[in-house]
C-alpha cells in the first residue's frame, strides 16, 4: 500500500488494521502518515524550513529521487545525473533513460543473436565436433 496521509481529529479511531487510536489536542497540529506497514510517521507541516537549509534539503530530495530512479532503471546514478544536466526537466530525463533502456535491450538481443550465429557457423565448420 502506498503511504497516505491522515489528518487526525481530537479523538479518532480509524477502522484500518494498521492504525491505532490516537487523541490529539487542538494545539497539536500534526499529520499521521501511514506507510502500509505497522509504522506511522508523524509529520508537522507547520514547521518552517530555515532559508539557509533549503538548498541542502532540496539536494537530499534530489539525490533520493535520482538514486531511486537509477535503481528502477538499472543505470548508475551518475549516468542519470549526467542526462539530467543535459535536458530541461526530470520528465525529459525519464524519457531519455527509457529510450536508453530500450536501445540497450535491442543491442543486447542483436549481440546475442550474432554470437549464436557465429557459434553455429563454427560448429558447422568443424563438422559438429566440439
Amino acid at each position: 500500500m502506498a503511504p497516505h496521509i491522515h489528518i487526525p481529529s481530537c479523538k479518532s479511531t480509524a477502522g484500518r488494521a494498521n492504525t491505532q487510536t490516537s487523541t490529539h489536542t487542538d494545539a497539536e497540529k500534526a499529520l499521521d502518515v501511514f506507510t502500509g506497514s505497522n509504522d506511522t510517521v508523524r509529520v508537522r507541516p507547520d514547521i518552517q524550513i530555515h532559508p539557509a537549509d533549503i538548498a541542502s534539503f532540496v539536494q537530499v530530495g534530489f539525490d533520493e529521487q535520482i538514486n531511486s530512479f537509477a535503481t528502477r532503471s538499472v543505470f548508475q546514478p551518475a549516468v542519470i545525473q549526467d542526462i539530467y544536466k543535459n535536458v530541461s526537466s526530470y520528465k525529459d530525463t525519464q524519457k531519455v533513460v527509457r529510450a536508453m533502456r530500450i536501445a540497450a535491450m535491442e543491442s543486447a538481443k542483436l549481440e546475442i543473436q550474432q554470437l549464436r550465429d557465429q557459434r553455429l557457423r563454427e560448429d558447422s565448420d568443424s563438422g559438429g565436433l566440439v
